[in-house]
């Protein structure tokens, strides 16, 4: 494709999902306790990437390792909205996720097991976010109209 006008506009390689040191922590923690998620991540684009663009980043949840859930993500909240998504990869049955994922909106706990968007305004408090079980791969990922990933605040992990 060299040569073409237009090629840095796609994005072939995976990104690295961006994560700070508390998130690192606590993922770290739970790998050497043997509880984790194989996650494969899919091309990551954002406006340091692609000029212009806004972010987005995804991962296929392949496998759950160990005998506990694995959080995945702490408490939070953002300066813009966001879109988080989740879709099953069977399918005879596409409104399944093929698993069980746990998410918290402001003090709500919800247990997802469909293929769901969730939309989280500007300021809500999101997560943690915990991955319960897998049946089979599924699809998650983040987007939001803004030129990167960050937060306006983050619990502390303990």
């Amino acid at each position: 494709m060299a040569g073409l006008k237009y090629v840095n506009y796609i994005v072939t390689e995976p990104g690295t999902p961006p994560q700070l040191p508390a998130q690192a922590k606590m993922i770290e923690d739970q790998r050497k306790a043997g509880n984790y998620a194989d996650i494969i991540f899919t091309p990551t684009i954002n406006d340091s990437m692609v000029k212009g663009s806004f972010f987005m980043m995804g991962g296929w949840t392949a496998n759950l390792k160990g005998t506990n859930q694995v959080q995945m993500e702490l408490a939070h909240t953002h300066d813009y909205d966001e879109v988080l998504g989740f879709v099953g990869s069977d399918m005879d049955n596409p409104k399944e996720l093929g698993g069980e994922i746990e998410i918290w909106l402001e003090d709500e706990k919800y247990i997802i097991n469909k293929g769901c968007l969730i939309f989280i305004p500007k300021g809500m408090k999101h997560c943690p976010l915990s991955i319960i079980r897998v049946d089979r791969p599924f699809f998650g990922f983040a987007a939001a109209l803004t030129t990167g990933y960050t937060r306006a605040w983050e619990e502390k992990y303990k």
